[in-house]
């Protein structure tokens, strides 16, 4: 398989770096031109399916770089959203110290069993995103596939194609419409 993955274009939550996690926002106007731009460049490239996570932002995206293309389906996935950080989202990093101090410092220290109240654990997002790329793995082996998702879900696919430790997965970051490919 050919597995591009493409992480969604720019959010006002992303200029404000503020914790999207599971929250719906929309891309805004840099966060489309972002969208467009990569389907130019990915225009030449003729995707079998295009496989989004079910947030809008996401599927905005895909949809946004579908009309470059050669319009194959777009599948949602509901695995590849992005990880639900509970009481953090819609917080930026100082407003989640200044609000949660315990709460962040215990998060500081990476955790795999602990979460944000009302979140996912690190290991519950990691075998969430396995569950995805297993189902992706099997249906579409032979094919060129286009996976658009979030930040999160990206470092955590990069981390599982390239059995890294969880401490190391965080060198790994995509900016909002940067794609990379794996051949699996």
């Amino acid at each position: 398989m050919n597995l591009y993955i493409i992480r969604h274009g720019e959010t006002d939550f992303n200029s404000c770096e503020r914790y999207a996690g599971s929250t719906d926002v929309p891309l805004n106007s840099d966060g489309i031109r972002q969208a467009e731009n990569t389907a130019k460049i990915l225009g030449n490239i003729n995707f079998d399916v295009i496989i989004s996570s079910p947030l809008i932002r996401a599927m905005k995206t895909a949809e946004i770089i579908n009309k470059y293309n050669t319009k194959p389906s777009i599948i949602i996935i509901d695995e590849f959203a992005e990880r639900n950080v509970g009481v953090f989202e819609g917080l930026t990093r100082e407003e989640v110290k200044a609000k949660f101090p315990e709460l962040w410092a215990r998060q500081c220290t990476r955790q795999l069993d602990d979460a944000p109240v009302n979140g996912e654990t690190i290991r519950q997002f990691d075998n969430r995103i396995a569950r995805g790329m297993n189902m992706i793995r099997e249906k579409y082996a032979d094919k060129t596939v286009l996976l658009v998702c979030h930040g999160f879900v990206s470092r955590m696919i990069n981390r599982q194609i390239n059995s890294l430790k969880f401490e190391e997965m965080h060198s790994f970051t995509l900016d909002n419409c940067q794609v990379v490919k794996y051949i699996l």
